[in-house]
Formats: C-alpha cells, sequence, structure tokens
C-alpha cells in the first residue's frame, strides 16, 4: 500500500447556518475508488481523506498498488475516521460509507467512525430546486454551476477510474497512477469548496430531514405528530437509562435507553389560531435566550408550526440547546 501526503492552502468555509450545527467541530472530507459497484465482489482500490485547520488542508490518500492492500487500506481510514467529529461526502450515506463497513466486515475489522455524515448530494437532491436547473446533480455538474471547474486538473470519470486501475495493475504505470490519485485528489478538494451549495438549499430543512449531532445525541428522526414535537436518536458516548415523563415543571418527556442506545424524546405542544407552540422557556430555563433570536421564539414560546408551516430553523436550534446542555 502507498501513502500520499499532500499539504495545501484552501480557503475555510463559513456561514452562520453552517456554524449553527457545526461550529469548533472537526471533520474530514472523504471518498473512494473501488473495482466496481458491489462490495460484496469488488475492492477499495484508494481511499482518500481532506484534513482541515483553518485555511491550511491536507489530503491523504491511501492506495492499493499491491492485491492484497484492501485491508490495510481500510484500517488505516477507519482509524483516521474515527478521530473526527464528522464527515463530509457527495452520496457517502448510499456508497462510500456502506461499501467500506461491508468490505471491513469482510476484514473482520471494527468500522467504528464517526457518527456524522453530511452528505451533500442527499442535502442537494432533496432539499433544493437544482435539479430542475441542471442536467445531473453530479458533483461535477456542481462544480460547474458554482463556477469552480476551473479548479479541477483531473479529467477522467469514476468508471473511467477503474478501467485504469485495472491497467495500472497489469503495467504498474506512474502515469496511470498518477491519474487516478489525481482523480480523487481533486474530487476531496473540490467537494470541500461546494459546500458554500448550502446557501442555496434549505438547509434547516435538510437537517431536521437528515439529522444533526445535538450535545451526545445523533438525532436521526424528527417530525410533528399532531400537536407534539417528536424526537428519535441515538447517545453517542457513556450511554445511559433515563425516564423522565412532563410535569409542569418539565413539560416534556424522555426515555434513554443504555443498551440499545436509544433516546425518543416527546415534547407536547398547544394548538391556536393555526399555529402549535410550546413552553420553550419551561424546558431551557435561562438558555432559552439562546434561541429567543429566532423568529418564531417569542416571549419563551417556540411557533413550531404555523398554518402547515414547519420552522424547521427553531426546532432545530431548541434541539440544539436541549441537548447540549
Amino acid at each position: 500500500m502507498k501513502k500520499i501526503v499532500d499539504h495545501l492552502h484552501i480557503d475555510r468555509y463559513v456561514s452562520k447556518t453552517f456554524n449553527m450545527y457545526f461550529k469548533n467541530k472537526s471533520f474530514a472530507v472523504f471518498d473512494i475508488e473501488t473495482t466496481g459497484l458491489s462490495p460484496a465482489y469488488c475492492k477499495v482500490i484508494l481511499s482518500g481523506i481532506l484534513l482541515a485547520e483553518g485555511d491550511e488542508c491536507q489530503v491523504i490518500q491511501f492506495f492499493a498498488d499491491q492485491v492484497g492492500d484492501e485491508k490495510e487500506i481500510l484500517q488505516q481510514t477507519v482509524d483516521i475516521l474515527k478521530s473526527v467529529d464528522y464527515i463530509i461526502t457527495y452520496n457517502g450515506r448510499h456508497f462510500d460509507i456502506p461499501f467500506m463497513e461491508k468490505r471491513a466486515r469482510k476484514h473482520k475489522i471494527d468500522f467504528d467512525i464517526c457518527p456524522y455524515n453530511l452528505d451533500l448530494y442527499l442535502i442537494v437532491n432533496g432539499h433544493s430546486e437544482l435539479k430542475t436547473v441542471l442536467p445531473n446533480l453530479k458533483q461535477k455538474s456542481i462544480e460547474i454551476f458554482m463556477g469552480l471547474a476551473s479548479g479541477r486538473d483531473d479529467e477522467i470519470s469514476g468508471k473511467e477510474s477503474v478501467d485504469l486501475y485495472h491497467r495500472y495493475m497489469t503495467t504498474k504505470s506512474f502515469d496511470l497512477e498518477r491519474q487516478i490519485l489525481l482523480h480523487n485528489h481533486d474530487d476531496l478538494i473540490q467537494l470541500y469548496r461546494i459546500l458554500p451549495i448550502i446557501s442555496k438549499v434549505n438547509f434547516h430543512k435538510a437537517m431536521f430531514k437528515l439529522g444533526f449531532v445535538a450535545g451526545n445525541v445523533l438525532i436521526q428522526r424528527v417530525n410533528m405528530a399532531g400537536r407534539d414535537l417528536h424526537v428519535f436518536g441515538s447517545q453517542l458516548k457513556s450511554p445511559i437509562d433515563y425516564i423522565s415523563f412532563p410535569t409542569e415543571d418539565t413539560p416534556f418527556s424522555i426515555t434513554m435507553d443504555s443498551a440499545s442506545r436509544d433516546v425518543e424524546l416527546i415534547v407536547p405542544g398547544q394548538a391556536e389560531a393555526g399555529a402549535i407552540y410550546f413552553d420553550a422557556q419551561a424546558i431551557l430555563g435561562e438558555n432559552v435566550k439562546e434561541i429567543e433570536k429566532y423568529p418564531s421564539v417569542t416571549n419563551g414560546y417556540l411557533i413550531a408550526e404555523e398554518y402547515g408551516k414547519i420552522h424547521h430553523m427553531e426546532i432545530n436550534a431548541f434541539l440544539l440547546s436541549f441537548f447540549e446542555r
């Protein structure tokens, strides 16, 4: 296995919307190259990771230049990914991570990586109008839309990368190796550069639907059930058993199970004049000040839904404050 490390400068992405969920959290941009689409029959031949601190970053690539290198690539990748708070991928929830996990299981490697995957493809596809104006939602199409195409030097596709690798394993051509590595390298750099695409999507709704980390809880599903706010998630570290039922002082119920790590929170709401709201101050106490800057929080009450429109940003902010305390 070859390990290739490249150090470079890249403009750090910062925005109020993004920082609401990810401020001060460490991350890795992640992408893999494989010999095909099926993890049952195909292998990981290249794993790429971008790690950033401020405006400085390094791209780490693990490349299989020998037939039996996959296990070492997987182990080295897992060791890095478990050290960060979240990863950034493009269709990683449906391809990269499931593929890696199945190949790791084959090699009896504990696939214990960071819990949260910020999948930009799912965000763009499900929570924007871009698919109506772009020919497709491939990463390169997003790069062109954002005027970032000139930042890419590689000229091959993922399928071409597979074909080049098969030729490389026969010839050991340095030029073929360079093309394969460059494709993965540019995918990582460009993926980080297209992060500002979140300004073109309903990012708060995307987080509401796709989940986010709040304190020691990975929120996996949020929904309004009648008048009530229902939240389902998983405890991350040092899981505990805890049950609390609604009282006048704590108008919510929460169940936490250490064995399954499951978390379920129910906040009963009240309905009036087309709105559903709950007493956020009674739940958060003084911490309600953290969310009073949002439009649908007034006099300590959070309007969760108004005439059928769910206020995703305010609900997410409430959950961040609730679980982080």
